[in-house]
């Protein structure tokens, strides 16, 4: 999908590590379902615009296929740090390799399963606790139970300095019985995933640990993006997602 969205001209992103990652695939990329493109697109906006601005120490949690390292306008000394297990970080240094790719900031990668304590290992990798810090969740709570969930953002939020932006997605449960959530989590199970849902105020959630909280979604700022979402994607499916950032007071 950001291969796709990628060769758009009116793009509302570029991937230069999209088009090598499906090139390198050993078997056929599933087919998304309808509207999931134009999630992908806003969502992956949404984070590029709260990076772009970031603290000059950005953590990206469950990292994945995430190109931002080598696509994003970064000043020349943040530090990125890449979280994620180390089998798909291994894959993904080979691909970057074969595409030639050079990062824009100084990127660290840390092999890890967010499930244990990563605390050490992030240290290790030169993380400074007392400098704020850009942390990222993107599309990673929805795939955590309710108790591994919140040992993460006691972690973060253990590791923040005064100053430190978070920002995460979120899907409201009212959404489960849609019929496009419904076929998009379907999709998700059958390539090897179990969709959980998240909690229903992340506001709360997070205001109790001291974060200043603001909700956008996905419609509104689809229309701020100059994207409006297509008429046949369900309005109240896509309102169910909600695009949060959280910050500690400086």
């Amino acid at each position: 999908m950001r291969a796709t969205e990628a060769a758009r001209p009116d793009r509302l992103h570029d991937d230069p590590l999209a088009a090598a990652v499906v090139a390198s695939a050993e078997q056929e990329i599933p087919s998304a379902p309808p509207g999931a493109a134009e999630f992908m697109a806003i969502r992956t906006r949404f984070y590029d615009n709260f990076l772009v601005d970031s603290a000059r120490q950005v953590v990206v949690l469950a990292a994945g296929l995430d190109a931002r390292a080598f696509r994003l306008p970064w000043a020349p000394d943040v530090r990125l740090f890449e979280l994620d297990l180390p089998e798909l970080l291994a894959f993904k240094d080979g691909v970057i390799a074969t595409a030639d790719l050079t990062a824009a900031c100084t990127r660290v990668v840390v092999p890890v399963d967010l499930r244990d304590d990563w605390t050490a290992a992030l240290s290790a990798a030169g993380f400074a606790a007392d400098q704020p810090t850009a942390w990222v969740a993107e599309g990673l709570l929805q795939y955590l139970s309710e108790p591994d969930k919140k040992r993460l953002l006691d972690t973060i939020s253990g590791l923040s300095a005064p100053g430190s932006r978070f920002a995460f997605d979120h899907m409201d449960a009212s959404a489960d019985d849609r019929e496009a959530v419904v076929d998009a989590l379907e999709k998700i199970r059958s390539m090897g995933a179990e969709f959980v849902a998240t909690v229903d105020d992340p506001a709360g959630w997070l205001t109790a640990h001291g974060w200043t909280v603001a909700v956008d979604r996905i419609p509104a700022l689809a229309v701020a993006y100059g994207r409006p979402l297509p008429d046949f994607m369900d309005p109240a499916a896509a309102n169910a997602t909600a695009l949060c950032t959280a910050a500690l007071p400086a």
